[in-house]
Formats: C-alpha cells, sequence, structure tokens
C-alpha cells in the first residue's frame, strides 16, 4: 500500500471515530447529590421529662456503662472496673479527654456527683454504700457495706450530667452531657431540637441535627411519617400493630420489627379485695385467652411471656413455670372455691351481698403507643365469661401513677424495661415487699420468702447460685401471680426509605452516630 494510501485510510478512521463518537457521548460521571443531614423522628412521648433528656432517645447524656445487643454491660464513659477480692469496691477508670457540652471536663469529680445525686433520691439503687472516693481526676472507688453483685449492670442506668444541668432543687434545668448530640432547643410536650456535638469523643456523627417531636396520637403519627413530616418513627410504642399494614404498602416507607426488653403485665392491687385471694388471681389467669390478645390486638407483634424475666435474658428466664390461660372450667372451681357464686341467676358472681365488680385502669399517655384498650377490652370480654365485670377507665397518666401509689385501682396494665440491664434487681424491685416499683406502682405484694431471696441475689456473686435463687423466685412469683405476664414487645418502628443506618437496638438505644441522610 503506498503511503498516500495509508495516509487516506487513517483519515477515514479517524472521520468514523468521530461520527461515532457525537452519536454515543461517554458516559458522565455520577455527580453526588449533597442532601442536607438533618432528621426529625415522631415518638410517642416527651424526649424530656422531670429528669432530663431520655439517655437512650436523645443521646445527649451518656451512662458509665451501656447494654450491648446481648443485654451486657460494655464500657461507656467508664473504660473499665474492678471488684476488690472480697466483693466490697469497685474502682472504675474513666475515659479521658472527654469534655462536656458546656466546655467542661468530664472527670471524676462529675461521676462522684451524678452518683451522690442518684443515692440521695433512691438510697439503696446502688446497694448499701460506705464511701465514693476519688483517687484521681480518672479513677473513682465505691465502697459498699455488703456486697451488692449487679453494681455493675446498674450502671448501665446512670446518666452523667454536668452540676449545671440542674436548679437548686436539683431539678433539671438543660440536659448538659456529654453525647454526639447536644440540646439547643426544648418546648415541653412539642419538641427538642439537637445538634451534632463537633467535639464528640465518639466520633463525628453524619447528621448535623435531629428534633425529635412528640406526637402522642398514634394515627397522627403516621400520618405525619406517609406525608414526609417527620423521617423517622423511633421508641417502644412507636407505632400500633394495626398501622404495620398501611405503612407497608407504602414504597417510601421501611417498617422494622425488633423484639426488645420490654415485657407487658398485667398487675394485680394485692392487697385490695378481691385481688388480696391468691385464687381469684390464679382464676383470672385461667379465664384469660393470652393467644387471643397477641393474635388480635397485637396482630402477632408480641412473644408469648414465659416469666416475670423478659425472654431476652435468657439464662435467667426459668423454663418451666406453672402459668396456664384459656381455661375458664378452672377458672370457675377457683372463684366458686374462694366463695364467688352466681346466686340469683343473673351471670354476675357475687359474695356478701357484694357482685365481683373490678376497675381496669388505664393511663391516657399509654394507650396512645400500646393497643391497651383493645387488650382492656378482650380482658373484658373474657372475665365476663366467668361472671366478672370489668369497668374499663382511662385517666390522665399523672392521676393513673397517683391512683395506684394510693392502692385505688384494682388492676392495670404497664410496660416495665427497667432503668438499667440488672435482671437481679429487676426481681427485687417487682417483688421484695420494699422494692421500687412494687408498692408505689400499687401492687402491694409481700411474701417474707420473696424478701429474702430478693436481698440474697443482689448479695450473691457467682452466677450459677444467683440463677438458682431468680428460679425459685420466679416459681413462688408464678404460683401467686402478683402480676401475670402477658407479653414480651416486639417493637415497630418505621422510617422513610432514604434515612440509612437505623439499626433498633434490643434497649431501644438509637445509634445517632451512624444514621445518615440520602437523596430521595
Amino acid at each position: 500500500m503506498s503511503k498516500r494510501k495509508m495516509i487516506g485510510l487513517l483519515m477515514c478512521i479517524l472521520l468514523l471515530g468521530s461520527v461515532l463518537a457525537a452519536g454515543c457521548p461517554a458516559p458522565q460521571a455520577e455527580v453526588a447529590v449533597e442532601v442536607p443531614q438533618e432528621v426529625v423522628a415522631g415518638l410517642g412521648r416527651d424526649p424530656v421529662g422531670a429528669r432530663g433528656a431520655h439517655p437512650y432517645l436523645t443521646r445527649i447524656v451518656e451512662r458509665l456503662v451501656f447494654s450491648d445487643f446481648e443485654m451486657n454491660p460494655q464500657p461507656g464513659l467508664a473504660k473499665s472496673w474492678e471488684v476488690s477480692e472480697n466483693g466490697m469496691t469497685w474502682t472504675l477508670y474513666l475515659r479521658e479527654g472527654v469534655k462536656f457540652h458546656d466546655g467542661t471536663a468530664f472527670n471524676a469529680e462529675a461521676v462522684r456527683f451524678n452518683l451522690e445525686r442518684l443515692i440521695e433520691k433512691t438510697p439503696m439503687r446502688f446497694g448499701s454504700i460506705e464511701s465514693i472516693a476519688i483517687i484521681d481526676d480518672y479513677t473513682i472507688k465505691v465502697r459498699h457495706n455488703k456486697i451488692f453483685a449487679p453494681f455493675i449492670r446498674t450502671l448501665t442506668g446512670v446518666s452523667i450530667f454536668t452540676s449545671d444541668s440542674f436548679d437548686a432543687e436539683g431539678r433539671v434545668i438543660k440536659s448538659i452531657g456529654t453525647g454526639p448530640f447536644k440540646q439547643v432547643e426544648w418546648i415541653d410536650d412539642d419538641r427538642l431540637v439537637m445538634d451534632r456535638n463537633e467535639d464528640y469523643w465518639g466520633g463525628m456523627p453524619k447528621l448535623e441535627r435531629i428534633t425529635l417531636k412528640f406526637i402522642p396520637e398514634p394515627t397522627t403519627r403516621m400520618m405525619a411519617l406517609e406525608t414526609g413530616e417527620i423521617d423517622m418513627i423511633i421508641d417502644t410504642g412507636g407505632i400500633l400493630p394495626e398501622h404495620v399494614a398501611t405503612l407497608e404498602a407504602n414504597p417510601d416507607i421501611e417498617v422494622i420489627t425488633s423484639p426488645i426488653v420490654t415485657p407487658h403485665y398485667l398487675t394485680f392491687n394485692n392487697n385490695k379485695t378481691p385481688f388480696d385471694d391468691v385464687r381469684v388471681r390464679r382464676a383470672v389467669m385461667y379465664a384469660i385467652d393470652r393467644g387471643s390478645i397477641i393474635q388480635y390486638a397485637m396482630e402477632g407483634y408480641g412473644i408469648p411471656s414465659k416469666s416475670v424475666m423478659p425472654h431476652v435474658f435468657v439464662d435467667w428466664v426459668h423454663p418451666h413455670l406453672p402459668y396456664e390461660f384459656n381455661n375458664p372450667a378452672k377458672a370457675r372451681e377457683l372463684l366458686q372455691a374462694a366463695g364467688w357464686v352466681d346466686t340469683d341467676g343473673d351471670d354476675v358472681l357475687d359474695r356478701d351481698g357484694q357482685e365481683f365488680r373490678v376497675t381496669f385502669l388505664l393511663a391516657a399517655g399509654l394507650v396512645g403507643r400500646w393497643p391497651y384498650a383493645t387488650i382492656a377490652e378482650i380482658v373484658q370480654a373474657q372475665l365476663r365469661e366467668v361472671g366478672i365485670i370489668v369497668d374499663i377507665q382511662t385517666v390522665d397518666t399523672g392521676l393513673w401513677r397517683d391512683m395506684q401509689r394510693k392502692g385505688e385501682a384494682h388492676m392495670t396494665i404497664r410496660p416495665f424495661a427497667g432503668r438499667d440491664i440488672s435482671h437481679r434487681t429487676r426481681l427485687h424491685e417487682w417483688f421484695h415487699s420494699e422494692g421500687r416499683v412494687n408498692n408505689p406502682h400499687g401492687q402491694f405484694y409481700y411474701n417474707p420468702r420473696v424478701d429474702e431471696l430478693t436481698e440474697k441475689l443482689l448479695r450473691t456473686v457467682n452466677e450459677k447460685e444467683a440463677r438458682t435463687i431468680s428460679f425459685e423466685i420466679q416459681e413462688i412469683v408464678a404460683e401467686e401471680v402478683p402480676m401475670l405476664p402477658i407479653y414480651d414487645e416486639i417493637m415497630i418502628n418505621a422510617v422513610r426509605t432514604n434515612i440509612r443506618g437505623y439499626k433498633p437496638h434490643p434497649r431501644f438505644i438509637v445509634n445517632w452516630e451512624d444514621i445518615y441522610v440520602v437523596a430521595p
């Protein structure tokens, strides 16, 4: 081929390449769209209460010790700890270089302040403490008068504030903590606004601003998510089971479910007729069909409770307890043995001229988060089948607490996640005659053997021995039924599909530092 022909051929190839290039433009690199890293989350309770910002929901204040996904204690603001050979002294080694949101240093003095503040409110919360000594800025020793085995687990319930968070009477005026987000604005019963803590010791969160919006009415909460007014619904009791199908049908919304540590109990006033008689309490158990509660009220979003101990504490749940439901014949036998009979043929039991009529008290604030109204109606119908009249009364949550404390309620239903992750303190709080929950929550249960065992449980270091004691307590309360475990919660939350990184925790601790927003 001549030189001239070669040149001509090359020119044709170049021209052809230009034509093809013009007709088929090269792919362009994907352009990243910057999205404001802000979210609005709705929940069924005010994220700030009398004790300050809720530590799990807001992460404004942090704990010395936190619970992992297996509900085991892990280092938080306390990076490590050790206990003396006699089990009486705990040494806490604190994380260094941590600052509160106001710039003051987190140190041993701050820890002592918070421990003493909580001990003043609840003297035996951390056991019988002899002294709290500061060794240096980042080391503190807590000495007990007697062994308190669950001490480290109780620290999962200790929020660390600066002293400037409180007024002269000890009320929280602003939550100032060490967490990944800090309080910017709080409007009571409306919203909490938080901004990113640019100096967070745990690394830089992706989100810049979070607004937690209190929406007490569950349907309104759901509709706010559907319209995009909010980006997430979080927290235990965030979404009612009856709303799941509607949300799942929306392509812009992802429903997230997760078993959590919150059990739901039907509790009795054990000091008030008719529930001061164990036969009557057991009769109520037999009369109730718990399966229908979980099927119809919970729409399957509940785990039947095996014990008063939540299922997440796997090794501590007694595997064989005498809870038996849906046996109306047994219920009638026990009620008759207790002197309750239908003397006038109206299908209502009576005794000594008084008909068997009780009040099922509900808290308005809880009805907005769980299907308690439906549950109460199911219980009402099932007890009516054995001759018991149940009057359902819904009152303001504050009045609900007050009526229980005064012993004015017969029965109620409540959740109980507990303030820390200690299975030992849980049993003491609910069933010891001076337990923190027992009397103030209107249960008024007393069994001297249970008092003895729950006290012993707090002193027993050996885990195997402690589990044996725990099982005996569970056996006794299953026989005497001071409360009736109904179901352990499967938490229902939801996010719009442009929200990424949310991972529900069994203790409903929100992992705000991992969450981010992408373009819709």
